[in-house]
């Protein structure tokens, strides 16, 4: 697709005092700060108007500055997982980031969005948002799909064959390239075989190119036998290998290596223990909670020469005593640095709450999230399962 710019001056006819005809131009960059400016949904509609709306609409240009201009606006993604007779059917909404944190303003409602149809019954959500993709790994099979809830663009990935090893599939970005890429981890699970068994493959994401996994090597020689948590920054897709390491993959460069965990406490054996790795106001982030303990730890990576973290230890707040006995759960923070928290159980028969907390601060506040029971949830009942991530963006990119 050509990426030059169309001329989308439309004239308007006016008739000045004396009756005289008067010509006005709107010039090409208003339409297009005009059009970058429309929801994206309604962008898509408008790729039907003629050739030339198609084209504008689709070229580099103008879907690079739909993405800046979205990336002021964050959503979050909301995934449900519902079983009705016998077959897990899936829900994409997303809704938007609740940013107004007075303190005064401690409960409040968004709308949310149904953004996409019922996927493949046995897929499930292998990824958060990465730059507005989302991942997807068969339940069954062994196939990873790429998808984009805005354009509901769909691209398979050649299947994977693990050889009875367990697998890992994290979605990457690339700013610099511009390019999308799956890292995938085949890995024994059992103590006595995993050290020669695993293996790290990368396939680039694109629907107008031969797909195709290759192999890459670590160049450490370190092993792992399980993966923990992800999160994609600035070119470079984060998670844990076990309980002591980090992995880091550069996604242009397709070169792995580690960086150490900042310490290793007891209560990290607890099955009461949860670790995720976050994106903390564009830095690497750690969060632990301990509920027998009730207190979350804040690590945030600084120096990555060093290898050095800083760290904020703070007590539970009260109000999630509730949350932590319904499957407390966290994927990140918004914009604003505040922790995003739900409860993965979706009870049909109750409203649906995700809570902002605050670290410095240390109050917390409560948001409804509407709409998630209206629409293609309309007569199906009963408790579903949840996944809410933060930060995710629309993309009205074709890949």
């Amino acid at each position: 697709m050509e990426d030059s710019q169309p001329s989308l001056s439309r004239e308007r006819i006016d008739l000045d005092h004396a009756g005289n005809s008067t010509t006005t131009t709107i010039p090409f960059d208003l339409v297009i700060e005009i059009l970058s400016r429309l929801p994206a949904k309604s962008l898509l509609r408008f790729q039907s108007v003629s050739k030339l709306w198609f084209s504008t609409i689709r070229s580099k240009n103008f879907v690079d500055s739909f993405l800046t201009w979205s990336k002021t606006r964050p959503r979050l993604l909301l995934m449900s997982y519902l079983l009705k007779n016998l077959q897990k059917i899936n829900f994409i909404f997303s809704a938007p980031e609740h940013t107004d944190n007075k303190d005064d303003d401690k409960s409040s409602t968004v709308m949310a969005r149904y953004d996409m149809p019922i996927l493949e019954p046995s897929d499930y959500l292998i990824s958060g948002s990465v730059n507005g993709f989302v991942c997807f790994r068969g339940q069954v099979c062994n196939t990873i799909t790429v998808y984009n809830p805005i354009t509901r663009q769909a691209v398979k990935l050649p299947e994977v064959t693990p050889n009875g090893r367990c697998m890992h599939a994290s979605l990457g970005y690339d700013p610099v390239k511009d390019q999308y890429k799956v890292l995938c981890v085949t890995m024994r699970s059992d103590s006595i075989r995993k050290y020669n068994q695993q293996e790290h493959f990368v396939c680039t994401v694109s629907s107008s190119q031969k797909q195709e996994w290759r192999k890459i090597e670590n160049p450490t020689g370190d092993n792992y036998s399980y993966v923990c948590g992800e999160t994609c920054i600035d070119g470079a897709l984060y998670y844990g290998a076990g309980l002591s390491r980090i992995v880091r993959f550069d996604v242009r460069s397709e070169k792995i290596d580690f960086i150490k965990i900042p310490k290793l406490e007891s209560y990290m054996f607890s099955t009461a223990y949860r670790s995720i790795f976050i994106n903390y106001k564009g830095k690497l982030a750690r969060i632990d909670c301990s509920f027998p303990e009730n207190f979350m730890t804040l690590w945030v990576f600084e120096d990555a020469e060093k290898q050095e973290w800083s760290s904020m230890t703070c007590v539970l707040p009260s109000q999630w005593k509730y949350l932590t006995a319904s499957h407390l759960m966290s994927e990140g923070v918004i914009r604003t640095g505040e922790l995003v928290v739900f409860s993965v159980l979706l009870d049909s028969s109750k409203p649906f709450y995700v809570c902002y907390y605050d670290f410095n601060k240390k109050i917390i506040r409560k948001v409804e999230i509407l709409g998630m029971k209206d629409g293609d949830f309309r007569g199906i009942h009963g408790t579903s399962w949840m996944s809410c991530f933060p930060g995710h963006i629309e993309n009205i990119r074709f890949l």
